[in-house]
């Protein structure tokens, strides 16, 4: 497993360490689940503007 530093200002820790505990989990898995989720949510993004792409259509949001 690789460990990966950030800095976030003493005021956003705080919010996250709150949310972290409403949510019963440490914060290094808050913030790993947060990222994992923005990283499937980007990915899912990208394959349906590829399948939109080859298809050619267009959907309205």
């Amino acid at each position: 497993m690789t460990t990966t530093t950030i800095r976030i200002p003493q005021e956003d820790y705080k919010k996250v360490e709150s949310l972290a505990a409403f949510e019963g989990v440490s914060v290094s898995e808050f913030m790993r689940k947060a990222v994992m989720e923005q990283v499937e949510d980007t990915l899912d993004y990208e394959e349906g503007i590829s399948i939109l792409s080859e298809h050619n259509e267009r959907v309205s949001r």
